[in-house]
C-alpha cells in the first residue's frame, strides 16, 4: 500500500489447527517512509492471545542515512511488550558501513540493557571486504566482547578467501577463536571447491578443526572429515548424493545419503536413503524415507497487496 513516500505491508502466517482448520499465527506489519537521503520503517508483529484478538508482542525501528555513495549508516531498535503490556527496548543496533573503489568496512555495536535498564554495548563486529582485479573476494570478520576494564577484547575472527567463479570455485574459511588462556588462535579451517558442467554441480569440503572427538585437543588443526556432494536435474527428477568421509578413528568410515525428488502437476514424490559403512565391513543401509504430497502446505502466508495505506486490509479468506 503506497501513498507518495509511504508503503504499508502487512504478512499473515496461518497453521493448521487441531480441528483441522487454518488459524492466524502471527501478523506483521511493516510501515516503510523513504525520503531523499534516509529510509524509516516501523515493524509491528502480533500473535493471537487467549481471548482471539491480536496482541502486538514485537516493535523494530530502523532508520537507514545514506548521505552519499561513500556509505551509509543504520540505527535499528528492537522493543518487546511485557506482562503489563508495556513496551520496552531490549536490543540496539547501530551499523556504520563505508565503502571504497575496491573494499567495503562495516562496524556494527550492539546495545543491550544493563541490571538497571540502561543500554551499554555489549558486543562489536567489525567486517572489511576486499575485491581483487582477478574477481577474488577477501572477507574479515572480527567479533569483540566487552573486557573487565571496560575497553573491547577480540572473541573471534572469521575469514574467508574466495577465488574463480560459477563454474568453477574455491572457497577456504578460516576461524580464531579467544581460549581460556586469552590467546586467539585457529579453531577450525574449511576448504570447499564447486565445479558446475553440464547441469551437474560438484561440491568437496574438507573440515580441520582443533577438536576431534574421542581425542584431547592439542593446538594443531586436524582433518575431521570431508564431503562430497553432487546434484543433478535430470528426467523430471532432481538427484542429491551426498557422502561423507569420517576421518578420525573410532567412527563410522563413510555415510553416504541419497535424495531424489520427483515433482509433477498433482503433487511431489521424494526419496532419501542413508548408507553407512564402518571399517572392515559392508556398507548397510540404515534408513530409507519416502514422502508423498499431494495437499497444500500445513503453512500459508499471505502479504496484503500493496495500495494506499489509509485504507483497511480486508480480512484473510480461509479455505
Amino acid at each position: 500500500m503506497k501513498s507518495g513516500n509511504r508503503t504499508l505491508d502487512r504478512k499473515t502466517v496461518e497453521v493448521l489447527g487441531p480441528d483441522g482448520q487454518y488459524q492466524a499465527y502471527i501478523d506483521v506489519e511493516t510501515e516503510t517512509i523513504e525520503e531523499a537521503t534516509a529510509t524509516r520503517s516501523i515493524t509491528r508483529t502480533y500473535n493471537p492471545g487467549a481471548d482471539g484478538h491480536r496482541h502486538l508482542t514485537q516493535v523494530t525501528e530502523s532508520e537507514t542515512q545514506q548521505p552519499g555513495d561513500a556509505g551509509t549508516n543504520v540505527v535499528r531498535t528492537t522493543s518487546s511488550v511485557d506482562l503489563d503490556g508495556k513496551l520496552h527496548v531490549v536490543e540496539r543496533e547501530v551499523t556504520a558501513t563505508t565503502k571504497g573503489s575496491e573494499s567495503e568496512n562495516t562496524q556494527t555495536t550492539v546495545y543491550l540493557p544493563d541490571a538497571r535498564g540502561n543500554l551499554t554495548p555489549s558486543m562489536q563486529v567489525h567486517e572489511q571486504q576486499k575485491h581483487g582485479v582477478d574477481g577474488d573476494v577477501q572477507t574479515k570478520k572480527t567479533t569483540l566482547l566487552p573486557d573487565a576494564s571496560g575497553g573491547w577484547q577480540v572473541f573471534e575472527v572469521r575469514e574467508r578467501t574466495v577465488k574463480g567463479d560459477a563454474q568453477d570455485r574455491t572457497t577456504e574459511d578460516r576461524t580464531s577463536r579467544r581460549d581460556f588462556e586469552g590467546n586467539v588462535s585457529p579453531v577450525s579451517q574449511v576448504i570447499t571447491k564447486e565445479a558446475n558442467v553440464n547441469g551437474q554441480t560438484t561440491s568437496t569440503a574438507e573440515t580441520h578443526s582443533v577438536d576431534v572427538p574421542g581425542s584431547a585437543r592439542e593446538g594443531t588443526l586436524r582433518p575431521v572429515q570431508r564431503a562430497t556432494t553432487v546434484r543433478k536435474t535430470e528426467a523430471g527428477q532432481t538427484v542429491t548424493e551426498q557422502q561423507i568421509e569420517v576421518l578420525y578413528p573410532g567412527a563410522p568410515s563413510s555415510i553416504k545419503t541419497m535424495n531424489i525428488v520427483v515433482v509433477g502437476t498433482s503433487g511431489s514424490e521424494e526419496t532419501n536413503t542413508t548408507t553407512v559403512q564402518y571399517p572392515d565391513s559392508y556398507p548397510s543401509v540404515v534408513s530409507v524415507e519416502m514422502r508423498k504430497s499431494d495437499q497444500a502446505p500445513a503453512i500459508r502466508v499471505q502479504g496484503a497487496p500493496s495500495g494506499n495505506p489509509d485504507v483497511p486490509v480486508p480480512p484473510t479468506t480461509k479455505k
